[in-house]
């Protein structure tokens, strides 16, 4: 019978001490009620006891609310009279109120301490609405922040938030981003730590309740398990209105990436255009097409980043809520007229009542009801409308006439048979394309199929394209090709042989990022040298770089044009994740269907003699007399070609004016090269 008791009394005790344990771990609120309890109860037993054996003269209630002001406030005691046994008591009593205090502040300032690392470990659940989600923390992410901080600077009546969460800290996170955006001007940023992949992350990001995804992964199984997981999320709930804006670098992933993201797609798009959840662009793709318009047109990358980037002038859509005015007098006008009244902002086109955009001839298009209006202009600030100003120009003289250019392109990787492609869609017949390279790596990438396919489409016939082999037998001792390509020496005996308008560097697709760069600006350094020993090699020069550390530098000591896929890609998905229908327009602009931007000479849009001016608005007429769209101008400095997107038309209730010299070029929207 007395080891039963012993074994009950064990069980008992270790019962009491699992249940007192399971009320302590439920935090620091749990375990300050537990020490109010106790601390009343000893308050209550002591006041008791004062009661029936103090010698005090007093109620119950009194009793206890002595020894209550005696626990909480020890410099009491010093003021007591009365029996030994009650000075004891109160004695007791102020011990436990010490005892009390000391740990009540220690258990909050514990339970302080626990809150800042709960906190700092980015588990809480964000409660944001509206807001920008980008799953991922890299270079691109920098990139895309930048973007947006810059885009919200006029907007100080709204809160505008952008959470981005990755499997890094919270604080390294909220550290490096200090360091590069020490002001974030009207944008918060709010940093999680979790996986891109797993549902309850994504749901603490509050993705129900955002306006868009960027999923900024540079590798792309983590960007189709993203897209994976956001879309079977968005997909069960039917209120929410968000997108996902994403980026895939490898054309063999791009079928899984749509299916992952129940996207239909002909193949043929840079964007998804039928799924209602997904924005899906190709890098790939389209950074070929940007260096196949850029690689033709010196200066026209920095056209692209400024019309990619909220930094200066960039394309936004008119919202109806925003515009009344504008639309109550510019409804049933053409894009040409309605361009006579804006001062500060261009129209290009419409988004048209089913959603898709129409960029086209200025005369024929119309701003119908229900639609709205694409404009490049500064923000996205309510559009004044003044009074219509008249033009007056001066048919040109010069007739554009056109000429075959040569082309050089060093180097090969896998964009070159879409660049090719691309390309000969643009040039005129009798253009010569002359391709440097390593002969393996143009046989693995221009196969006889692509070969037969261009000439099926009577490509070859219409350009020629010449190959350049780089290899001059083989090195015995090393047991591999020697390549010229490294070689100055045969740089420039190429850049004689061909005497090339246009040089395009691509560097192959299986080296890092550091020797990719590397190469290319090797091969920048040679063509600089070459051109200043020969003033009279006046080609321009395209580069694929992969870093803007790079791009910076070399650009510092050389004006080219430079394309970085990931900061274009970075550009573009910042853009799309605030305004959806700027797809279609990113499309527009890159595809062969349809209006394009060109450079072209200033003197086939009008006549002017030596000094003459002639006001914004005139020209801008002069160019939609010719079916084109303006969008600015390319002047020729001291220090280098300025471009100005979106010039000012009226300054102080004045028409701004200009002088344009014979090699000044206007940047529009036209269907082709041509300037009929």
């Amino acid at each position: 019978m007395k080891n039963n008791d012993k074994k009950d009394r064990k069980n008992f005790y270790r019962r009491v001490r699992y249940y007192f344990d399971l009320w302590l771990s439920k935090g620091t609120v749990s375990t300050i009620i537990f020490l109010f309890a106790v601390t009343g109860l000893f308050v209550l037993i002591i006041g008791l006891l004062a009661n029936v054996f103090g010698g005090q003269d007093a109620s119950l209630g009194k009793s206890v609310w002595e020894t209550m002001n005696h626990a909480f406030d020890p410099g009491v005691l010093s003021g007591d009279s009365g029996s030994f046994l009650y000075l004891f008591l109160m004695l007791i009593a102020t011990l436990i109120g010490v005892f009390f205090l000391a740990m009540l502040i220690g258990l909050i300032n514990d339970g302080i301490q626990g809150r800042v690392e709960d906190l700092s470990k980015g588990i809480e659940p964000v409660v944001e609405n509206n807001h920008i989600v980008i799953l991922g923390f890299n270079e691109s992410t920098f990139i895309i922040l930048g973007e947006l901080i810059e885009a919200y600077e006029n907007q100080r009546n709204t809160r505008n938030a952008v959470v981005v969460m990755d499997e890094i800290p919270k604080t390294e996170m909220e550290d490096r981003i200090r360091i590069e955006f020490p002001n974030t001007g009207n944008l918060t940023i709010v940093c999680r730590s979790g996986s891109i992949t797993n549902s309850k992350d994504l749901h603490r990001c509050s993705i129900l309740t955002c306006k868009s995804i960027v999923i900024a992964s540079h590798n792309d199984f983590e960007t189709i398990k993203g897209i994976l997981a956001c879309t079977k999320i968005l997909d069960r709930a039917v209120d929410s209105k968000a997108y996902i804006t994403s980026v895939i670098y490898g054309r063999e992933n791009e079928h899984a990436a749509r299916i992952a993201g129940n996207d239909q797609s002909d193949g043929k798009d840079l964007f998804s255009v039928k799924n209602d959840r997904l924005e899906l662009l190709m890098m790939e793709n389209t950074v070929s097409k940007i260096m196949t318009h850029t690689c033709r047109q010196n200066g026209l990358s920095k056209v692209f980043t400024e019309l990619f980037n909220f930094a200066e002038h960039e394309f936004y859509i008119a919202r109806r809520d925003k515009n009344e005015n504008l639309y109550a007098k510019m409804t049933g006008k053409s894009i040409r007229q309605i361009n006579r009244f804006l001062s500060d902002s261009i129209a290009v086109g419409i988004i048209q009542k089913d959603g898709n955009a129409l960029i086209w001839d200025p005369d024929s298009v119309i701003l119908g009801e229900g639609c709205q209006l694409i404009l490049l202009q500064q923000d996205d600030d309510p559009v004044a409308v003044g009074e219509e100003r008249s033009v007056k120009f001066e048919p040109p003289v010069a007739q554009y006439q056109a000429v075959p250019s040569s082309i050089l392109i060093i180097g090969c990787n896998e964009k070159l048979p879409y660049i090719l492609r691309e390309m000969c869609k643009y040039l005129i017949p009798g253009t010569m394309v002359y391709l440097s390279s390593d002969p393996d790596e143009l046989d693995q990438w221009l196969t006889d199929d692509i070969i037969q396919e261009m000439i099926d489409n009577d490509i070859d016939s219409a350009i020629r394209i010449e190959r350049k082999d780089t290899s001059e037998g083989t090195d015995l001792k090393a047991g591999k090709q020697n390549l010229k390509i490294e070689q100055h020496k045969f740089i420039y005996s190429l850049l004689a042989e061909c005497n090339p308008q246009y040089v395009l560097i691509l560097v192959p697709d299986d080296l890092d990022d550091d020797q990719a760069d590397e190469q290319a600006l090797k091969l920048l350094l040679y063509c600089k040298n070459y051109k200043e020993m020969h003033p009279e090699a006046g080609f321009g020069i395209t580069c694929e770089m992969r870093s803007i550390a790079n791009q910076n530098l070399a650009q510092e000591s050389m004006a080219s044009d430079f394309v970085i896929s990931r900061n274009i890609a970075s550009l573009m998905m910042s853009q799309i994740a605030e305004s959806r229908e700027l797809r279609q327009i990113f499309e527009t602009l890159l595809s062969s269907d349809g209006f394009e931007v060109y450079m072209k000479p200033a003197k086939y849009y009008f006549s002017t003699q030596p000094g003459q001016a002639i006001d914004f608005y005139s020209l801008q007429d002069a160019v939609a007399e010719k079916g084109e769209i303006f969008l600015g101008y390319k002047k020729r400095t001291a220090e280098g070609d300025a471009i100005h997107l979106n010039p000012v038309k009226l300054q102080y209730g004045k028409k701004t004016e200009m002088v344009f010299e014979e090699d000044d070029e206007l940047v529009v929207l036209a269907e082709s090269m041509i300037v009929q």
